[in-house]
């Protein structure tokens, strides 16, 4: 976390105490004629002579009703207060009401402590009052004070809360001893409130209540360790620190082990081990050199106390275990706090939660910039721009933020902006030193991969990075796990991984440096600059890795200049194995590409073939998507590791080659390629294909029979496919050898597609939208693996049930324009897949009925669409699956009476905070509605403007922070005929909720939710009528099943309000 430092230091005297001091660092309560000559005297003494101001009340204010004013200026300028519970404490009203004046101070400061002592009473007696002199002094006063019984109960409760908080139990125990344990508990205290911990931090205050609610500092019973994780200079250190200095007088027994990693190196296992010994027996055992001896004392020591202890830095397991600070040996009530930038080591070590500590957010990191670079809490006059620019390349990283406001400090802007631009070109040193001990700990395959993400991959998704990886012979599953664990990489809530701006340039810096020391060896060129001047000193040889992306990105332009690249400058470069190329500019003719290549992606390749000098095989994925190629080559090539092919919206693409030359494909994507005709017939020897995408191959005439003996195929697109269906799809009933062929037929089955569907049993998505299909065969409904179904645009009048099909996910039956009724729906269970493979496109899940203008029984409709949603809901609670959000849209003009928050028009504010009050996890989620009507506008206004959609969005009122997601139908003029009205209602599981929140309010609060058309062709007229929502509690899915079963009203009655 961030801080500021402090170089003040306080000191002590041997004053005595005085009324008229301005501060104590100690007030001592208690039962004058219980313990003033005794223990008391003896504390007071053992203070002064450690040099701490301590009060006590040893002069002869007058006792009375209410306490004196010298007592409240002592209570308020103190630091730490001593409470010596004795027999008669309870008997005294004086000492009740001071002991109620300074608990109510305390609350108000929560910096000051409370240390109780038990002199010579049980602590339950204190707690409870229900036996022995404090019952008996109870009584007295509750007959002395009938009429403020409330009073009275304000003591009782303080005597509670003072009870339940760690002290000492001195009864029947040696008083020198425990007087000395006390002592060095109040030092401790003291010398972290005003030891090196800055004077003002900033963005601590959330972080350490996330601590504290992981520590559960209330449980006393249990033994709790907790990790703290993230990058380098996130104030890992800083957040310890705090933390140990409020929390640590309420342990009898403390440790603070500041840089593990530093101790091992230097003094070994022992090293450490004295440092436990030093901080809890004292300096007499420092000289134990031998391990088990060691451990034998820390055992001994710790097993009887209740203790905490921070351990700092940590970096490999073995410092842990050789440690040898077991969660068996600590006492009840212990708390470990272990602080690693490995969560990995965390997670092997057995802590019970690893807190990930959260970079700045932009509030904050200004706050913290300002009080570096101007010694204010706001940014000088002028400055604003420039001040932004290097908040912006800081990106809340706390070390960045300091170091870089305090070497600003009393510069002027021309110097900042001299400055900004030297650290584009040259990062800071110091910033880099700390990152970069995470990068030296890697593996050399590990650093491989992070030296890829940092040139390449940073903002793309996970699964297109692990892709690229794979095919260059990395192994990412592991390698990226290693990069997350070690605090370097993140994967964001929509999966594409993340990493820190100044990581990026650690990692670049890296590459740049390999470069300079291994006689100019760019292993990786991102910077066309970089290109230019590997060719210019012919050390194109070494080039393992190009990547040329010219494109914008959430209004980024990743390179601003136009690539020229020539035609001789790819074919010098003889060992590539990976090229990325796009929005690229190519002179010339391409000649030749490297035969060692894996990975190949090209946007936009402009020429009709592949080189026919080209040996492809090493190649593991070709992409050529939006190409000019014709075919891939003239000749023959053989690729017998070629595992993906991309040509989508080739649209001069005419011939595929010969199927048998890539007999391991596993993904063809042919998406728009509207040229293509025919499949060769040789695809049927494909034994490995999942994938097969032929999306708007609007004039492919047909597909080899063949296909269907395919059993390995999980996702099969034919959307906008007519004439296959016209061509070769046929109706018929199965024969006698077909049936025996597959054991998945019915005797009953009256026909199935031919050739059948039910070969390729294995299916989990099937998209054959706008394909003009008139009927389907009952078989569809056997197809048990079956996830995701899109029928939409299709003009068939009704859909064979679908009972059977318990996996399905996602079902659309959008513009199904001859539509009469639904089909039955499965029921789901719990044995939902968890790696739900649905859509690869959009990840939408849930029930689409729009635009069927002949559909009956609109109730039954929607009695069915929710009855399936609570069920899918039920399957997700009673497993392990993860879902974002569910989508329906049905039929119906008004949002359902149990929508129990709702507004006309297309906007409402969203009330989060039955969230914070939920402690006992009743809700599991939030139900989002709105309706909204479809009209045919006017044709000639139509345009070619993008299609129309409406988005249902999350907005923070007070930020321009938001999340949006998108109603999944088609909305084009010339698909609709009449007006209608639809509901969409979009259910969030409560931890994607909480998700979004976060995202878009941190504070979990201010939050609206609009829902809105956007990119409006005028072809139609659409407009959202009215919204609302709904939080989903437990039971109310019981509530909400039962009255659909019933059916007793016309509206269906599911949620209490």
């Amino acid at each position: 976390m961030a801080s500021t430092s402090n170089n003040s230091i306080t000191q002590s005297s041997n004053s005595s105490s005085s009324l008229r001091r301005n501060y104590y660092d100690v007030f001592i309560t208690f039962r004058g004629k219980d313990t003033r000559y005794n223990f008391t005297d003896q504390l007071f003494n053992a203070l002064q002579r450690k040099g701490i101001f301590a009060f006590r009340d040893d002069t002869n204010l007058p006792k009375g009703e209410s306490i004196a004013p010298e007592l409240l200026q002592a209570i308020q300028v103190s630091q730490i207060f001593v409470v010596v519970l004795s027999k008669n404490y309870a008997s005294s009203t004086w000492c009740l009401r001071e002991l109620e004046y300074i608990l109510l101070h305390c609350r108000q400061q929560p910096t000051k402590h409370i240390l109780p002592v038990f002199y010579d009473v049980d602590p339950s007696e204190v707690r409870y009052q229900k036996e022995g002199d404090y019952e008996k002094a109870f009584v007295k006063h509750e007959q002395r004070f009938q009429q403020d019984y409330n009073m009275v109960q304000r003591w009782r409760e303080a005597l509670t809360q003072v009870a339940n908080l760690s002290g000492w139990d001195i009864h029947d125990k040696p008083q020198f001893a425990q007087i000395e344990k006390i002592v060095k508990q109040i030092i401790n205290i003291l010398s972290y409130n005003f030891s090196s911990l800055p004077k003002d931090l900033v963005g601590t205050d959330s972080p350490i209540e996330e601590l504290e609610k992981c520590l559960l500092l209330d449980s006393i019973d249990d033994v709790r360790i907790v990790g703290i994780s993230g990058m380098g200079g996130i104030g890992k250190t800083t957040l310890a620190t705090v933390l140990y200095n409020k929390i640590s007088h309420q342990f009898p027994v403390y440790c603070r082990i500041a840089d593990l990693s530093k101790i091992y190196r230097h003094d070994g296992p022992i090293g450490a081990q004295k440092q436990i010994l030093l901080q809890t027996l004292g300096e007499e055992y420092l000289q134990t050199c031998n391990l088990h001896n060691a451990s034998n004392l820390i055992q001994n020591r710790l097993c009887r106390e209740k203790a905490i202890i921070i351990i700092d830095n940590v970096d490999q397991i073995e410092q842990l275990e050789k440690l040898d600070v077991r969660r068996e040996w600590l006492g009840a009530g212990s708390r470990v706090v272990i602080i690693s930038r490995d969560e990995h080591i965390l997670k092997e070590y057995g802590v019970d939660v690893v807190y990930k500590v959260p970079l700045l957010n932009k509030s904050d990191s200004l706050q913290f910039f300002c009080r570096k670079a101007f010694k204010l809490d706001h940014i000088m006059s002028s400055y604003d721009k420039v001040a932004f620019d290097i908040l912006r390349y800081a990106n809340g990283l706390p070390l960045a933020i300091k170091v870089l406001g305090s070497f600003l400090f009393g510069r002027n802007i021309p110097e900042w902006e001299s400055a900004l631009a030297t650290l584009r070109e040259s990062p800071n040193e110091d910033i880099m030193d700390v990152l970069r001990l995470s990068f030296d700990g890697l593996e050399k395959m590990q650093k491989e991969i992070f030296l890829h993400v940092a040139c390449f991959f940073n903002g793309c998704k996970e699964k297109h990075v692990k892709n690229v990886l794979n095919c260059c012979g990395f192994h990412p599953d592991i390698g990226l796990r290693v990069l997350i664990d070690k605090s370097l990489i993140n994967i964001s809530a929509s999966d594409k991984i993340e990493i820190h701006g100044l990581l990026e340039e650690l990692g670049r810096k890296i590459v740049q440096e390999d470069s300079i020391n291994e006689s100019r060896k760019w292993s990786r060129v991102w910077i066309y600059e970089q290109f230019y001047n590997v060719m210019l000193e012919n050390m194109e040889k070494k080039v393992e890795a190009v990547c040329f992306v010219r494109e914008e990105r959430k209004k980024k332009i990743l390179i601003k200049d136009e690539i020229l690249i020539k035609d001789e400058t790819l074919s010098k470069i003889s060992h590539l194995r990976m090229l990325i190329l796009k929005g690229v500019t190519f002179s010339g003719n391409i000649t030749c590409l490297s035969s060692e290549l894996r990975y190949l992606e090209w946007d936009r390749y402009p020429f009709k073939y592949l080189p026919s000098s080209f040996r492809p095989n090493q190649l593991v994925e070709l992409n050529l998507r939006n190409s000019n190629v014709k075919q891939l080559w003239k000749d023959k090539k053989y690729l017998p590791n070629l595992r993906i092919l991309d040509l989508g919206y080739s649209k001069n693409l005419r011939k595929m080659p010969d199927f048998g030359e890539i007999p391991n494909l596993e993904v063809l994507d042919l998406e728009g390629c509207v040229k293509l005709e025919q499949m060769d017939p040789s695809i049927g020897v494909l034994r490995k294909l999942v994938f097969l995408n032929l999306k708007y191959c609007k004039n492919l005439a047909s597909i080899p029979n063949n296909i269907f003996g395919m059993s390995s195929i999980k996702c099969l697109y034919l959307p906008g496919c007519p004439k296959v269906f016209k061509n070769s799809w046929q109706l018929k009933k199965p024969n006698s050898s077909e049936i025996s062929s597959h054991s998945l037929y019915h005797k009953d089955l009256t026909g199935c597609l031919r050739p059948s569907l039910l070969s390729l049993y294995c299916l989990r998505e099937v998209d054959v939208s706008f394909c003009g299909l008139s009927q389907l065969p009952d078989a569809i409904g056997c197809l048990h693996w079956l996830e995701g179904l899109n029928l939409g645009g299709n003009n068939f009048v009704t859909v064979p049930s679908l009972r059977e099909l318990s996996k399905l996910v996602y079902l659309n039956l959008e513009h199904c324009k001859l539509l009469e009724s639904l089909p039955e729906l499965p029921f789901h269970t719990a044995n939902i897949d968890h790696n739900l493979h649905i859509n690869l496109y959009e990840n939408i899940k849930g029930l689409v009925i729009f635009n069927c203008p002949k559909l009956g029984e609109r109730e039954r409709c929607s009695i069915m669409a929710f009855s399936w949603m609570i069920q899918f809901i039920q399957a997700i609670q009673e497993s392990s699956t993860s879902v974002d959000w569910i989508d329906i849209v049905i039929p119906k003009s008004e949002i359902p009476s149990w929508c129990n928050n709702q507004s006309e028009g297309n906007s409402i504010r969203i009330d989060s905070s039955p969230i914070s009050y939920d402690n006992n996890n009743h809700i599991i989620g939030i139900a989002c509605c709105a309706v909204f009507s479809v009209a045919p506008g006017n044709p000639t206004t139509t345009t070619n403007a993008k299609r129309t959609q409406i988005k249902l969005d999350f907005t923070n009122c007070n930020t321009n922070w938001w999340w949006n997601g998108i109603v999944p139908v088609i909305l084009e003029r010339e698909l609709v005929a009449v007006k209608s009205d639809h509901m969409c209602l979009m259910y969030f599981p409560l931890e994607s909720f909480v998700n979004i929140l976060k995202f878009v309010d941190k504070t979990l609060m201010h939050l609206d939710m609009k829902v809105f058309v956007i990119k409006n062709n005028k072809g139609l007229d659409l407009e959202v009528q009215s919204c609302g929502y709904c939080w989903i509690y437990k039971q109310d899915l019981q509530l909400m099943h039962a009255s659909l079963q019933k059916f007793r009203s016309s509206e269906v009655q599911v949620f209490g309000n």
